[in-house]
């Protein structure tokens, strides 16, 4: 039965309700959880050890990753005890620096960092779906179902959100305990006997291959570009600020608790690879099911790896429904402020969900399962999300010392050494991925297909500077129709 609250439940503004606060500590960290573990520690780690192939460089990564991840969470948590309502980053950018580039993070989000998000890891979902299905049964390679089926996917998540926020937080805590099973199934095969080669750790900070300091370098940044992506969806708690039951005190703890039971799953689990599979056989699953798959078949054997392919299953179906309990809210909040197009500000009347903005999110989702590969869409999230975190860390710099007299927020610690050096390291992966990228679609363009990567963040840039004119039409539109409602 749907959803729906009573009165009771519901603040009015005007004569619109708000979202009901119906969301307690454990499901907001569960949101986190279930946004950021997605596909990335299951498909990534190939890649990252072809990039970077030194197992200290690549645990230090993952590691540094997910420090930085902590100190933007504790930064995002300090914000939402400000402002606990629906809109999270944008609200925090709107309140530091202004309407406009609050405005370009909302459309960036919708049109590139969500939706994009959504169909990769409906993309991955499909993929390992199809692992369960007898070799006659399965389709094949290049088939449309590849797109088909991820397609299909969305729109049942869509749908689900679309009926009641509880019954999509209760889809989600499902869906995210179901994940972190599939990864603890991999982390403790390790304990089974002569399974573990600790050998395979040395030597630890030799990067082999003698590579140059550009390679290094690149790799570097190809590695971060990678492992981003897995801890990407830390920042979605705070777009459900409006839901969620005594926020100056499960913001917090949300923020908190999912980050560190992430870090924690994502070194156990790259510990538990590296001890499977030596690093040189590493960086050739790449492809298929990748290291994941790999190592539960070292582990289990065909049942291990059916197993697997469940939990990963569960897990990036998981993080696209959260990515669409999340994302749609802040197109929400704007529509509610006034830019962005009215009808997403809209609240069903069963419902109580922002049944508009999660409709179009979904349909942008689906767009995106056929505009690129899952590593094109992927690098392209990971750049146009960098640039908002570095500006809301920096932007909390601000909104520090204007609330410094409040006394019923939550301080994140290490004010100002460690938003800062969020800020720094943000600016240079940033400025660094642009160039780089600038560079490989310079390639690209003179004839060089295998430099084809460089162009989708380009074409994020391109896509995130399309939001300049279309900030002065909404404005424009919503000032028309404030006048012709007076």
């Amino acid at each position: 039965m749907p959803h729906s609250a009573s009165p009771a439940h519901v603040s009015v503004t005007g004569s619109r309700p708000d979202l009901p606060r119906v969301l307690g500590a454990w499901s907001a960290a569960s949101i986190l959880i279930g946004s950021t573990i997605g596909s990335g520690v299951f498909v990534k780690p190939g890649g990252i050890a072809r990039e970077l192939a030194s197992p200290g460089w690549i645990l230090a990564c993952w590691v540094t990753a997910g420090f930085l991840a902590l100190i933007g969470s504790l930064a995002f948590a300090e914000l939402g005890s400000y402002f606990p309502r629906s809109g999270g980053q944008y609200t925090f950018l709107r309140e530091s620096f202004g309407k406009l580039p609050a405005f370009l993070f909302g459309w960036t989000n919708l049109s590139i960092i969500n939706s994009a998000s959504v169909a990769a890891l409906a993309v991955i979902s499909a993929k390992f779906l199809f692992y369960l299905f007898p070799p006659a049964w399965a389709p094949a390679a290049g088939s449309h179902w590849f797109t088909t089926v991820p397609a299909l996917m969305i729109a049942v998540l869509t749908f689900v959100n679309v009926i009641g926020v509880k019954w999509a937080a209760a889809t989600q805590n499902i869906l995210t305990a179901l994940k972190l099973s599939a990864i603890g199934f991999v982390v403790f095969g390790l304990f089974l006997p002569a399974r573990a080669n600790w050998s395979n750790l040395t030597p630890f900070w030799e990067i082999r291959g003698a590579p140059t300091s550009a390679q290094v370098l690149a790799g570097f940044k190809s590695a971060f570009l990678a492992i981003f992506w897995a801890y990407d969806g830390w920042y979605s708690l705070s777009f459900s600020g409006g839901e969620i039951r005594n926020p100056r005190r499960n913001i917090p703890l949300g923020f908190i608790l999912g980050i560190l039971v992430v870090i924690l799953v994502y070194v156990a689990a790259n510990v538990s690879y590296l001890l499977v599979i030596p690093l040189g056989e590493m960086a050739k699953y790449t492809a298929g099911g990748g290291v994941a798959a790999e190592a539960a078949s070292r582990l289990y054997g065909p049942v291990g790896l059916a197993l697997l392919s469940i939990g990963i299953v569960g897990s990036t179906f998981g993080a696209a429904n959260a990515n669409l309990l999340t994302g749609p809210r802040l197109s929400f909040a704007m529509a509610r402020d006034g830019l962005f197009f009215p009808i997403f500000g809209n609240v069903h009347a069963q419902f109580l969900t922002p049944c508009i903005a999660i409709l179009v999110q979904g349909t942008l989702g689906i767009a995106y399962v056929y505009a690129g590969t899952f590593d094109q869409l992927t690098d392209s999230v990971v750049f146009a999300a960098w640039i908002f975190y570095l500006l809301a860390v920096l932007g909390g710099l601000i909104l520090r010392r204007k609330f410094r007299d409040r006394t019923d927020v939550f301080r994140a610690p290490g004010y100002p050494v460690l938003p800062l050096l969020f800020v720094a390291f943000a600016a240079w992966f940033v400025v660094y991925s642009f160039l780089d990228s600038a560079a490989l679609a310079r390639r690209y363009l003179a004839g060089d297909q295998g430099a084809g990567a460089g162009v989708y963040p380009i074409l994020a840039t391109l896509l995130i500077l399309v939001g300049l004119p279309l900030y002065f039409l909404v404005k424009r539109l919503n000032a028309r129709r404030a006048l012709s409602t007076k």
